[in-house]
């Protein structure tokens, strides 16, 4: 998980530990882990868990430890797991993620950026008024001019 998921994913993905005891230094020490591990309240510290755990029980799904979940952006859970499964759950971020070969700026998704590709941002922002990620070229989460601008400098520099 460390090193898969957290290392590997670090800018796009948040990792968080949950424990259901307060003295977990050693474990982390032990492990190497840099990502942040949380304490379960509600917990009596023991094998049973928390406020955490109880929420997300998953019964007759193997050990109850560890959980791994993958919670969306728009926070539905995407992934739910008992025994951890790294080659899965990557491929469920890389979906997340949507790390496909996208161009930032090549709207019409002809393999170039050129005037064509301004003139759509131009008329997502005058007429369409939604998002279109491959328009956002700053990643703001919003089309607008500095897209056009950003493009333009693009073309202009190549």
């Amino acid at each position: 998980m460390e090193t898969s998921i957290w290392q590997e994913f670090e800018q796009e993905v948040m990792v968080i530990g949950i424990s259901n005891t307060m003295n977990v230094e050693n474990f982390v020490d032990e492990n190497s882990l840099t990502f942040p591990i949380l304490f379960d309240p509600g917990s009596n510290g023991g094998v049973d868990g928390g406020e955490t755990y109880d929420l997300y029980y998953l019964p007759n799904d193997g050990s109850p430890y560890p959980r791994d979940f993958i919670v969306n952006t728009e926070g539905i859970l995407e992934y739910a797991n008992n025994e951890i499964d790294i080659a899965w759950m990557i491929e469920i971020i890389e979906e997340l993620l949507d790390l496909t070969d996208i161009v930032l700026g090549d709207v019409n998704e002809d393999g170039a950026l050129n005037v064509l590709d301004v003139v759509l941002i131009i008329n997502i922002i005058l007429y369409e008024n939604q998002y279109n990620e491959v328009a956002d070229l700053n990643q703001d989460n919003g089309v607008n001019i500095l897209d056009v601008v950003i493009l333009i400098s693009i073309i202009l520099n190549r």
